[in-house]
């Protein structure tokens, strides 16, 4: 018979299992709750195991919002031409981001190099070439639809007031914002008061696309023009 205190053999981690474990921590506490210390509570461990695999903090957003960008680029299939393949993409990312808690705040900003960052850049950057840009324009105008898509995916997750923040719905607070913007003084404000109905539409992605469309009709026009240009060029040899 043994005597003594049993020794018990530490369970090994993974990289794996510590990103799967911040992001259940993202998706159930938000970006806020995505503390080194969350994530070692979550794994029933210190918080010295994980930095064995990640030195920082911000090593570990990497590696997780890299994860993200593998389901965020899940399903989606190429279609048309170079501008409906931005728009069709930027629509499925949008949409993506939108079901994933707090993504956009972790993605926001990042110059990723991971695997599935590198195999959806390279899949994003193919429509801009179609679209016949150049090379500073291509890196320029990718760069501004994702800024485009994930600052609205922020500005749609926030609360759209201290309404909602107490509990009530997006459109209950569309609804009531609505009725006061129509109850103003149309001497004071009339242009808030004509536009009480259209600034208070809650078609999420009619909104989204607008302002994509305006985006890809000034890329058009700018990659017709130095399609212009070059032919002169040619003509001029």
């Amino acid at each position: 018979m043994r005597s003594g205190r049993a020794s018990v053999k530490k369970r090994a981690l993974t990289r794996d299992e510590i990103v799967r474990a911040a992001e259940h921590i993202l998706e159930k506490d938000g970006y806020e709750g995505l503390t080194i210390r969350n994530v070692a509570a979550r794994l029933g461990v210190k918080s010295a195991s994980l930095y064995w695999h990640f030195a920082t903090k911000e090593e570990l957003e990497d590696a997780l919002a890299d994860e993200l960008l593998a389901r965020v680029s899940a399903d989606y299939v190429e279609s048309g031409d170079w501008k409906e393949n931005i728009r069709q993409g930027s629509l499925h990312m949008m949409r993506r981001l939108l079901s994933i808690r707090d993504s956009s705040r972790l993605l926001a900003g990042r110059f990723l190099t991971g695997p599935n960052a590198l195999r959806w850049m390279e899949r994003c950057l193919k429509p801009f070439l179609e679209a016949g840009l150049g090379k500073r324009e291509v890196a320029y105008a990718s760069h501004a639809i994702h800024v485009y898509i994930q600052g609205f995916v922020i500005f749609r997750s926030a609360p759209l007031s201290a309404m909602e923040s107490k509990g009530s719905s997006k459109a209950k607070v569309l609804g009531a914002t609505r009725k006061k913007f129509q109850g103003l003084s149309p001497i004071t404000f009339p242009n808030i008061v004509a536009l009480a109905d259209a600034l208070t539409e809650a078609d999420i992605e009619a909104r989204f696309l607008f302002g994509l469309d305006c985006l890809i009709a000034g890329l058009a026009q700018r990659a017709g023009a130095k399609a212009a240009h070059d032919s002169s060029l040619v003509s001029k040899r």
